[in-house]
């Protein structure tokens, strides 16, 4: 892996700091398209993401709420910011690489992150269970590591 220099650095920590105080997309949409949340079931925390999907299957618009740390709020307010505009196929695969980045990640910021790719594939499920006439109001996936840094029983 390549070493950041200051610079890099310096414009890394500032973007992460403004996500942090001013995180992007964070909200509900009423009529969304499709619901998803990642929950951690051993502390209770969760994020939801809301999806505005149009008839091309792109992300018209994309929000996320939490009741979680500050790392899950700046993750979402990153993720949601990278997708939202683009197509949905996109959003899938940017998912799968943030999943496979944030392994090397210490366990906490694991499970922090992947609680928010968690609400954006359990969204990506109710569109999927829609289709075929599902009527939940949501789909929810469980973390795989609690964002205690334990592996969930299951």
């Amino acid at each position: 892996m390549a070493e950041l220099n200051e610079s890099q650095i310096r414009d890394v920590n500032a973007e992460v700091l403004e996500h942090m105080m001013n995180p992007q997309n964070y909200g509900v949409i009423e009529d969304a398209s499709c619901v998803g949340m990642g929950l951690d079931p051993d502390t209770g925390e969760f994020a939801i993401m809301y999806l505005d999907i149009d008839e091309d299957e792109n992300i018209n618009d994309i929000k996320y709420g939490c009741k979680a740390c500050q790392d899950t709020v700046v993750a979402g307010s990153l993720f949601t910011q990278m997708v939202k505009g683009a197509s949905l196929e996109y959003g899938i695969e940017a998912a799968k690489r943030l999943e496979i980045k944030i392994q090397d990640a210490p366990p906490k910021q694991q499970a922090c992150s992947g609680m928010v790719i968690k609400s954006f594939q359990a969204a990506i499920l109710h569109k999927k269970s829609k289709a075929q006439g599902g009527t939940e109001d949501m789909a929810t996936l469980d973390l795989g590591v609690s964002c205690e840094g334990v592996e969930n029983k299951e």
